[in-house]
Order: structure tokens, then sequence, then C-alpha cells
């Protein structure tokens, strides 16, 4: 591993000699979601400039990190992470769930981003739980400029889930209508997709049978899961969710 500015006898110094430059923990955390191409990776990770992630890649790797593998026949490159990298992901889950304990919601959700919200909503929809057959929802949010207020999940069996901000020309399965920082209070666990729809904050229209299990596809981030925070106990508002 490259040594850089502490230069101590300590372990956890050691460690913020590979951890701590900035970007460094968020560009593991994408990857172990799942993401190994640059823009995936760069997508999951939206205030860092191509140049910087760049910068921080060949770092991880000179560090032992992550390994680049190009695949010249298909013109392709991978980021992988190495042993070294996992067993990373045990303390980096306390990490976050240390903060979802500790900070506020009102602090976590002020630099709300809906893209990054979406991009994260995508790694964590549960297809196993949908019915085996494509299935389209689109997403609307009210309280952003019409050019960028409307998103579509693609699900198919088998296959990942493609997140797209133009139609993509198939049947929508499921709309839903929402305020941004409803819907990001609902994924971080803060407050429950039954307590929202109460409020009208969220407008649920389309197959009854994605309706009644939606709890059981539209998974929360891992933090709150572990967490196990209680669920509203409020009936749904009916206006609010109409069956097709």
């Amino acid at each position: 591993m490259a040594t850089k500015k502490y230069a101590l006898f300590c372990p956890i110094a050691m460690a913020c000699e590979v951890l701590e430059p900035r970007w460094t923990i968020l560009i593991l955390v994408e990857m172990w979601c799942g993401a190994t191409r640059f823009n995936d990776i760069k997508r999951g990770v939206p205030g860092i400039s191509p140049t910087l992630l760049s910068k921080r890649l060949k770092e991880m790797e000179a560090n032992g990190l992550i390994e680049r593998i190009e695949n010249t026949a298909k013109g392709t490159v991978d980021y992988i992470r190495t042993p070294l990298a996992e067993e990373l992901e045990e303390t980096l889950e306390l990490l976050g769930d240390w903060a979802y304990r500790n900070i506020e919601s009102e602090v976590a959700l002020q630099n709300l981003n809906v893209d990054y919200l979406m991009w994260n909503l995508r790694q964590h929809i549960q297809v196993a739980a949908l019915p085996e057959r494509r299935v389209v929802i689109r997403f609307h949010f009210t309280d952003l400029a019409e050019d960028k207020a409307t998103y579509w999940l693609n699900t198919r069996p088998g296959f990942p889930v493609d997140l797209c901000m133009s139609d993509p020309g198939f049947e929508v399965d499921l709309y839903i209508e929402t305020k941004s920082e409803a819907l990001a209070k609902v994924w971080m666990g803060y407050s429950s997709m039954r307590s929202e729809v109460a409020k009208d904050h969220i407008r649920l229209i389309g197959d009854s049978l994605l309706l009644r299990t939606i709890e059981k596809w539209f998974m929360k981030i891992s933090f709150a899961e572990s967490n196990s925070m209680l669920e509203d106990e409020v009936i749904p508002n009916r206006a609010a969710m109409v069956q097709r």
C-alpha cells in the first residue's frame, strides 16, 4: 500500500491513509452495491468530477482495494473490489448504521438529490417479489421542474433494473406521484409508504397486485431495515391508492 500523510504507528491512522481521501468510501459503497463501470460509479457518486473519480480509482488500485479489468475485445473496463476491500463491508455497514441512528432526518435530507435517490432506489427493488414478467413503474415528482420530474423503472426477471429518464415505450404498470422528500423519507425509513399515502404526499395508481405487495418489492435502505423502525399504523387514503 502507498503511504501518505500521517506516518503514525496506529492502526486507525494507517486505515485513514487508505480510506480518508474524499469520495473513496462512497466509491467503495457504490461498488459494494454492484457498480463496476466508470459511468455507473459516477452516477452513484454524483458530486465527484470524472477527473477526480479517475484519480481516486487509480489510487484505490495502487492501494490494493480494487482491480482494473480491461476487455480489449469488447472495449470495456470493469473495476472489481479485491478481498481487501470486501473485508470493509461490515465496517461500512456499521458506520452507516451509526449515522442512521444518530443523525436527525432533517439533517440527512437537507441535501436531497432526486437523481441520486432514484439511482439508489433502483438498486433496492426486489425483482423476485414482482410478477414474473416485465414491470414498468413511472415516478413523477410533483415538486420538480417538469423536464426533470419523471423517471421510469423497467424490471424483468433475471435482469438488472433499468432506470430511465425518458419513456422506454412500454405500458406502465404503476404510476407513483410523489413529493421528493416524501419518497426519500420512505426509502430512508424515516416514514412509511402507508403514512405518506395517507398524508396524500404519495399517490399510487395502477396494478392491484403491485399496490398490495409494494412493501415487499419497494425495499428501504439496508440501514433502515436493520434498525427495524416501526411502521406507522395508518390506514391508507383510498383516494390516493387507485387500482386498475
